[in-house]
């Protein structure tokens, strides 16, 4: 039977999303482990991978389950006790036998969390900085909308088919003491969008323009330092 699972997590303490050799912590090897503690053998996909250090609100994988879990509450719980604390599985549910997480996907969302304030209980999971010109960085956000060749702010040593890329969406928003910046496309290359909030952060300090960051996407390769995955979460996936 094939089923779908919504999982959340602390990327923190993992290298990332993707399976890696044996005894390097990954969250599809953590999983991985656990899936085959209950007898879950299936090899599952997942629709997209993040990076060292990044977060997911919203991931979502595909696999096929043994016939004899019908109980997906009872199956949730269970994973959940043996996941905990740094992971959670917050939904499962039947699939068609055609859908797969990743080539099923239409849209993807990420967030960047930037805290206006600087706390040891934040900065797992937030970058701090404090944003002085927010029209400048909405403006570069703008610049976004639209389909792409993000060579430029892809990392080096990425394998892709094409850096061609559409997003539908890219907005600042302020939730009391943050900044969220969501960025919404088809798809995203390797730390394209930490890459791209770290050009925004330089326009904001001064040090770049936002003709600079619309002469990047044109394929000038201006500034290309990432910020910090601490602040990146994978915040939404459809289909």
């Amino acid at each position: 039977m094939k089923v779908a699972m919504k999982i959340a997590y602390n990327g923190g303490d993992f290298y990332g999303f993707q399976s890696q050799k044996e005894g390097i912590p990954t969250i599809a090897n953590k999983l991985q482990e656990v899936f085959y503690s209950v007898g879950i053998f299936d090899k599952f996909i997942a629709s997209g991978r993040t990076d060292k250090g990044v977060h997911a609100s919203a991931q979502i994988i595909s696999l096929d389950l043994p016939p004899f879990f019908k109980d997906f509450k009872k199956l949730q719980t269970l994973l959940n006790t043996k996941l905990y604390p740094a992971l959670k599985i917050k939904q499962i549910w039947k699939v068609d036998e055609e859908f797969n997480a990743r080539f099923s996907a239409k849209k993807r969302g990420y967030c960047y969390l930037l805290s206006q304030n600087s706390s040891p209980f934040l900065n797992s999971f937030s970058h701090f900085y404090v944003i002085k010109n927010e029209s400048l960085i909405k403006e570069a956000l703008g610049l976004l909308i639209g389909t792409h060749n993000f060579s430029a702010f892809m990392k080096v040593g990425s394998e892709t088919k094409s850096p061609i890329r559409t997003i539908y969406r890219a907005k600042l928003r302020k939730i009391r003491n943050f900044y969220v910046i969501s960025i919404c496309g088809n798809g995203f290359l390797r730390s394209q969008i930490r890459l791209i909030v770290g050009f925004l952060l330089e326009i904001d300090k001064g040090n770049l323009k936002v003709c600079d960051f619309k002469a990047q996407l044109l394929g000038k390769e201006i500034f290309k330092i990432p910020c910090p995955p601490e602040g990146l979460f994978l915040s939404k996936v459809s289909f």
